[in-house]
């Protein structure tokens, strides 16, 4: 089972046999069930909901409170809380067999090509430790043994088994803002330093490298396992990245450090306040010409009231706190109070490759 690169954990039959079991679940509940469960609501629970109000449903809150009493929902909701445990399950096994080996090969590094530089003074903000953020256990922050990789290991096997695809780098998201936007709106835009906030893993950094290949790029993130996984990651796959343990609320980097300051679904990970000051930080980050780039998930705004009503569904049942408040935001007014001016920002939907929307919001200082 070789996925891309030497890092990502190898499934022995056993624990394979287990993953596909939870992909083909994950394909029977956003397929089928999430099908089912429309037409539950079209035929059934808003032809009701009008003959009984006069109107349809105003908003995702009524539409909750209204199909919370249909069978067919409390079982949807249930799957689909189940099924993401099982996920981290079915990979936790992997991960913890291999663990003492993939931590010495995240450090048998003898000429690397990047760099990682951790900070064990930084404190991590209690929006990331206070809750198990997609339901994974012990969160990003944790860590189990010396020099850890776990967290990262986890992440990166579950992403896999979450998008189905064992050909992917998983990377989507960072190849559709490069080919997508920057090159078709900036063409002869060519950044001499790039900057990925909340980079994870570092699946969505690695495509600035091959297509900008004069710039040095740098991760960032809060969590030291994840950064040394990804740091390895990196090096396995011949990219030179610069990552470090920072909040990207606040950075060390000093003002005007970079041309390009990007993130990928990072926003919908921290609490409005937070948001705030992302996009102070980036504003203070840019050099003069420089573009900053946001993706996401689309907006509330962007959807009929029933698909909001399922995308809420990740906080209400993902340990997701901030995602509905995120979709609720109105970054333009955000990314003005930082500092960009009105002319100067976009905000538009991406097509991905798996035929997946994205939301971007750009801002050029």
């Amino acid at each position: 089972m070789d996925m891309n690169h030497t890092m990502i954990p190898q499934a022995n039959h056993d624990e394979l046999a287990r993953q596909n079991f939870v992909k083909s679940f994950r394909n029977y509940l956003f397929g089928k069930m999430r099908n089912d469960l429309k037409l539950v609501y079209q035929e059934t629970v808003k032809p009701q909901f009008e003959k009984e109000n006069q109107r349809s449903p105003k908003d995702r809150y009524e539409i909750r409170r209204e199909m919370q009493q249909q069978p067919s929902y409390k079982w949807y909701s249930s799957c689909k809380r189940i099924t993401q445990e099982m996920m981290w399950e079915s990979v936790i096994t992997t991960v913890e067999r291999q663990l003492p080996n993939l931590v010495e090969c995240a450090k048998d590094r003898e000429k690397p090509l990047g760099t990682l530089i951790l900070n064990p003074e930084l404190k991590i903000p209690t929006y990331q430790t206070a809750v198990d953020v997609h339901c994974m256990p012990g969160g990003y922050n944790s860590e189990y043994t010396q020099d850890d990789v776990a967290a990262g290991a986890i992440y990166d096997l579950g992403v896999y088994v979450a998008m189905r695809n064992p050909k992917s780098l998983r990377d989507v998201r960072g190849q559709t803002v490069i080919h997508k936007f920057l090159k078709q709106q900036y063409p002869n835009f060519q950044p001499g330093k790039i900057l990925d906030m909340g980079c994870t893993v570092g699946a969505n950094t690695l495509p600035y490298v091959d297509a900008y290949p004069n710039a040095e790029v740098y991760g960032i993130d809060l969590a030291p396992a994840i950064l040394r996984y990804s740091h390895a990651r990196a090096e396995s796959l011949g990219k030179r990245v610069h990552f470090s343990q920072q909040n990207a609320e606040k950075t060390n980097f000093p003002d005007e450090s970079f041309d390009l300051v990007v993130s990928h679904i990072l926003l919908h990970e921290m609490p409005v306040p937070a948001i705030r000051n992302v996009f102070r930080e980036s504003y203070r980050l840019l050099a003069p010409g420089g573009i900053m780039i946001h993706q996401d998930a689309r907006l509330f705004r962007h959807l009929d009231l029933y698909t909001a009503f399922i995308y809420d569904e990740e906080t209400t049942n993902n340990n997701e706190p901030f995602w509905s408040a995120m979709r609720d935001l109105d970054l333009l007014a955000v990314a003005r109070e930082a500092g960009f001016s009105r002319d100067s920002l976009i905000n538009t939907l991406l097509e991905q490759s798996n035929g997946m929307q994205s939301f971007i919001i750009v801002g050029s200082k």
